[in-house]
């Protein structure tokens, strides 16, 4: 979330809304204290493997050869950063890292329609005002074709639930209704997913989204953003530290958080 004051606007991403769902604290640090966010290997495994899909897609990766090598050397620059190390085996993944490339020129490609756009940036009005600011919706797709066909491409160590996600996942919510807004199209929404694993494996989550959808985010984001504007980005919002994801591994705010207390696990 960023608010303009001289306009009056207050922008929301959907992983800003992601951060609320997992922990309201989250959200606000990411705020206050971005030079905290760090990724983990999980994080640059998948920014290595939408490097190599983006290049397929626009056209500078000819084959499977060619979107491997965007893979690993995007990796081994990524490698030189700050990262959170988490359970990843570290010497399997190169392995993972062609058997997940492997997974979408294979499986998921064939389905993907060229020509569209690639990490196509969007801000749309979102056609609600809380306490007097302009609510807009801000973000960037992976790809999106003329067919209004969104796609998002995730790297996970476990194959997706679609009844899950269709029940409650915000990003395609948030996608569509951009989609919606800029076009005549009744856009669809496809999580391409690969999964981590030494065999290629992929999954195509094709998630419906339409009107209903729209209103319930809008309703949704005005109950968030009610509550950040009145609570105030300069005082602590409420924790939640019951989520596998509240830990020094996953939570890029530990150390000014939870962590600070020295609270841990006795085995």
């Amino acid at each position: 979330m960023r608010i303009d004051e001289l306009n009056k606007i207050v922008y929301v991403r959907q992983s800003w809304l992601g951060d609320m769902a997992i922990c309201p604290e989250r959200a606000r640090l990411g705020i206050v204290r971005p030079e905290f966010r760090t990724g983990s290997d999980a994080t640059i495994i998948g920014t290595a493997i939408h490097t190599g899909i983006e290049a397929v897609l626009n056209g500078t990766a000819s084959n499977f050869v060619d979107m491997l090598d965007f893979v690993a050397n995007d990796y081994e620059s990524l490698e030189t950063t700050n990262y959170k190390k988490t359970n990843i085996i570290e010497e399997n993944i190169p392995q993972y890292l062609e058997s997940m490339s492997k997974a979408f020129y294979d499986s998921i490609l064939p389905e993907v329609k060229f020509g569209g756009k690639t990490e196509h940036p969007f801000k749309v009005p979102l056609g609600i005002t809380v306490n007097d600011y302009t609510v807009w919706l801000e973000g960037t797709m992976d790809y999106v074709d003329d067919d209004g066909v969104v796609w998002d491409w995730k790297t996970a160590k476990r194959s997706y639930s679609q009844s899950s996600k269709q029940k409650s996942a915000i990003q395609p919510t948030v996608y569509t209704y951009a989609v919606s807004h800029d076009t005549d199209i009744q856009p669809k929404f496809n999580y391409g997913v690969m999964i981590r694993q030494l065999d290629p494996k992929a999954q195509i989550v094709p998630i419906y989204r339409g009107a209903e959808h729209w209103n319930w985010l809008k309703y949704h984001v005005r109950g968030a953003v009610n509550v950040a504007l009145k609570t105030g980005i300069d005082n602590q919002w409420i924790t939640n530290d019951e989520s596998a994801l509240c830990s020094e591994s996953w939570c890029s705010f530990w150390s000014v958080c939870k962590g600070a207390f020295n609270c841990h696990d006795v085995e």
